[in-house]
């Protein structure tokens, strides 16, 4: 990846936490993941959303991004395989003052069918330290091409 194609990625993500921690509405619009993780030996976890290109022009194609709906919360994982393809990966949810404070985890998934689960460790604004019981995601991350189809294939 060139230099400035990794400053614009970064300029995004940035933007992107910004916008959540700050555009209450914008994020509360975020569809919230499809099962929500349960916590032990706390009160709560705040709602934690996903967000494809679909609902944000600052996300590209094949990526998949993930907040925490409250600032002031750390810590949490996230896991995730794309069915399309079969690539997995993993990512923490880390919050920064670029990310205003919220918890994020922006994911290089490929365009397919993502399941994800956020799992872990995890404090709440309160301070209290809990474990997350994995809340599992569903996510249709767009892109371009079916990953199933190569160049010069044709249907039969």
């Amino acid at each position: 990846m060139t230099k400035s194609r990794f400053a614009v990625r970064t300029a995004a993500v940035v933007a992107l936490g910004a916008a959540g921690s700050l555009a209450a509405p914008g994020l509360a619009s975020a569809s919230p993941i499809d099962v929500p993780p349960t916590p032990l030996l706390c009160s709560y976890v705040a709602p934690i959303h996903s967000v494809t290109e679909t609902d944000s022009d600052a996300l590209e194609e094949g990526q998949l991004f993930f907040a925490v709906g409250e600032q002031k919360a750390q810590n949490g994982q996230v896991n995730w395989i794309n069915t399309a393809t079969w690539q997995s990966g993993g990512a923490s949810l880390t919050a920064t003052p670029q990310s205003g404070d919220v918890p994020i985890a922006l994911l290089n998934t490929g365009p397919g069918t993502v399941v994800s689960a956020v799992w872990g460790p995890h404090q709440n604004a309160k301070g209290e330290n809990c474990f997350l019981l994995p809340g599992i995601d569903l996510s249709q991350v767009p892109g371009d091409d079916d990953p199933g189809d190569e160049p010069g294939e044709t249907a039969q």
